[in-house]
């Protein structure tokens, strides 16, 4: 802090610092003559007494963030405290929750934070607080995160969790307003997972066979729908062999679910020992708790083994190959792992085959088979109806067209048509197959004739009273199911 002479320049100028920033100002006095002279020293001690007024100017002139301290000084007795920028992380983890957030997300706040600060200190370099970072600031930020191609889903996390972070550090830090508030999340291009056939679980399955870790994984996620760290970390508290059951708190949104214990799922849970408490795969918990992408590298070796390998990979490896002079590999996929976002968004190709496609798989099997969605959500955990139906029931094309014409009525389907022509095998009154049902209500139907068609064939013999009894109340029993199923359906079409 002082006065000082530019080199070339006959001007004083004074240099001083304030709130931790650095500041400079041609003071408008003139030297005269040199150093040691009197003429000289009379300048100089004109320049400190300008120097002097200019420093108490600026004091006097504060800063929207200054007179909002000085009100609360006022007010409540003491100043609104401050929050340096390179303390955020430390802060926002202080922040009082109902749930604290997992390690991995933990982690990956800090990363954003770091980028914020590493940018912050790049682009803006006076920048060292958080009351300092401004809309400005924050608008070119994003603007930054968007430049490195990351996909509208990253963004969105992102910015929410800044969003989030400077609303509730606010206050204590002693900001106006939110620099995060107004900026506009993107709309996401959501790539959904693609779920399994039952012949493709079945591949998968005998490709874990042998992995002692990863098949009690693969046979949780095929039997329930959990989430995979759900199901690395299932304890024997939430497993009623007795009655057949799992009940456990979901991580991710806190949800309880009830699952019935499906026989695969149950003949692997009686290969281990229960206890009262305690992780059910504890070699598989420990790795997910201090590994998780070691679960993902072990699970994708199953995936690999069942035939699920991206189409770019083998390519590239035959490219490889052919440059050596060696064989191409006679290599087949049964499908993508990955697919490439649209616009080359994202930083890494988006996951269409993994461990949460059994739950898709789960989900859409169940519905197809008509399972009501609200035993579905029950599983599953999800609160609202929309979301199971956009992002999880996700049939193929052949049984999607085949659950459809299986539950049209024959007019839809042509007239003329037989049952041969739509769905499945169907017992004629002569014993022999014929074709395929158009849905439950048609089985009853026919249920129904066969039936009556023996009452009537038989009323000339006579049979025995209570024969005719089971027999007719059977066919009470079909009629009134047959009349529900029709029932449901009209109310099923008004909810849609």
């Amino acid at each position: 802090m002082g006065i000082e002479l530019k080199p070339g320049s006959k001007n004083w100028y004074g240099r001083w610092m304030r709130d931790g920033k650095r500041h400079f100002a041609r003071l408008n006095v003139e030297a005269v003559g040199k150093p040691g002279e009197p003429a000289f020293e009379v300048t100089r001690q004109a320049a400190l007494t300008a120097f002097e007024k200019v420093v108490a100017d600026s004091d006097q002139q504060k800063r929207p963030e200054d007179l909002v301290q000085e009100i609360h000084r006022v007010k409540f007795g003491h100043r609104i405290g401050s929050i340096p920028l390179l303390h955020l992380n430390d802060a926002w983890k202080k922040i009082p929750r109902k749930r604290q957030p997992k390690k991995h997300y933990v982690k990956w706040a800090e990363r954003t934070f770091e980028r914020l600060q590493d940018f912050v200190k790049d682009k803006f370099p006076r920048v060292k607080e958080m009351a300092a970072v401004d809309k400005k600031v924050a608008e070119a930020f994003m603007r930054h995160e968007d430049d490195r191609k990351i996909s509208p889903k990253t963004f969105n996390s992102e910015l929410i969790l800044l969003r989030g972070a400077f609303e509730h550090l606010r206050e204590d830090a002693g900001m106006l307003t939110n620099p995060f508030g107004r900026i506009v999340t993107k709309d996401r291009d959501t790539i959904h997972r693609k779920p399994f056939s039952a012949e493709e679980l079945r591949i998968i399955l005998n490709a874990a066979m042998n992995d002692e870790l990863m098949r009690p994984l693969v046979v949780v996620g095929v039997c329930t729908a959990m989430r995979r760290g759900d199901a690395c970390l299932l304890k024997w508290e939430s497993v009623d062999l007795k009655n057949n059951y799992i009940r456990v708190k979901t991580s991710k949104t806190g949800e309880t679910v009830e699952i019935p214990l499906l026989a695969l799922l149950r003949e692997e849970l009686e290969k281990r020992t229960a206890a009262a408490s305690g992780y059910v795969f504890p070699e598989l918990a420990h790795m997910y708790q201090n590994n998780p992408d070691g679960v993902n590298w072990r699970l994708g070796v199953v995936f690999k083994k069942a035939g699920f390998i991206d189409q770019a990979v083998i390519d590239k490896k035959n490219k490889e190959r052919e440059k050596k002079g060696l064989a191409r590999l006679d290599t087949k996929t049964r499908g993508d792992v990955h697919v490439e976002r649209e616009g080359g968004k994202g930083l890494h190709p988006a996951n269409v085959r993994g461990f949460h496609s059994f739950r898709v798989t789960w989900i859409t099997m169940a519905l197809a088979a008509g399972v009501p969605m609200e035993l579905v959500r029950r599983v599953t955990g999800h609160k609202a109806a929309d979301v199971v139906l956009k992002n999880y029931f996700k049939p193929g094309r052949d049984d999607f067209t085949k659950t459809i014409t299986g539950a049209m009525p024959a007019l839809m389907l042509g007239e003329g048509k037989k049952p041969a022509d739509i769905g499945a095998p169907v017992l004629r009154d002569d014993g022999q197959t014929y074709g395929e049902a158009q849905g439950p209500g048609e089985l009853l139907e026919a249920g129904l004739k066969l039936l009556q068609a023996a009452l009537a064939e038989n009323a000339a013999i006579v049979p025995e009273p209570s024969w005719r009894k089971q027999v007719k109340t059977a066919a009470d029993l079909v009629n009134q199911a047959k009349d529900w199923v029709d029932s449901r359906v009209v109310r099923e079409a008004q909810r849609v």
